[in-house]
C-alpha cells in the first residue's frame, strides 16, 4: 500500500478546522466574534444579536435578526480548502478535507432556509 505524503492537499483539513473555530458558537464562545471585536469590527449586522440569542450554525440571528459576518469569513476559508483537495487529491488528509469542507459549506449556505421554515 502506497503511503500518502503531506502536501498542499493536507492544508485543507487545517483550513476547515480554522473555519469551524472561526465561525461556530461553541458553548457561547465564538473565536471569530472575539477577534473582530478586538479589531473594532462588527461581528453582527445587528448588535442586539448575542451568542445567547442565536443558533450556532445559522448565519442569521434566531431571536435578534441580523447577519453573522464570521460565516462569510469561514466560506472564504472553506472554498480554497475544497479547491486544494481537488487539485492535490493524493495528499494525506485531502479526502477528509474535501468532504468536511463540502459538508460545512453546504450547511452554511443552506442554514438560512431553516430560519424561514
Amino acid at each position: 500500500m502506497k503511503q500518502k505524503k503531506i502536501g498542499l492537499g493536507s492544508i485543507s483539513l487545517l483550513l476547515v478546522t480554522v473555519a469551524v473555530l472561526w465561525s461556530y458558537n461553541i458553548s457561547g464562545y465564538c473565536l471569530g466574534d472575539q477577534i473582530l471585536h478586538t479589531l473594532n469590527l462588527p461581528a453582527w449586522s445587528n448588535e442586539a444579536a448575542t451568542p445567547e440569542r442565536t443558533l450556532s450554525i445559522v448565519p442569521f440571528g434566531h431571536e435578534a435578526r441580523g447577519v453573522h459576518y464570521t460565516v462569510f469569513y469561514a466560506l472564504i476559508l472553506l472554498v480554497p480548502a475544497f479547491l486544494l483537495t481537488i487539485k492535490n487529491k493524493e495528499d494525506l488528509f485531502a479526502k477528509v478535507g474535501k468532504w468536511s469542507s463540502l459538508v460545512l459549506t453546504l450547511l452554511l449556505l443552506i442554514s438560512p432556509l431553516f430560519m424561514i421554515l
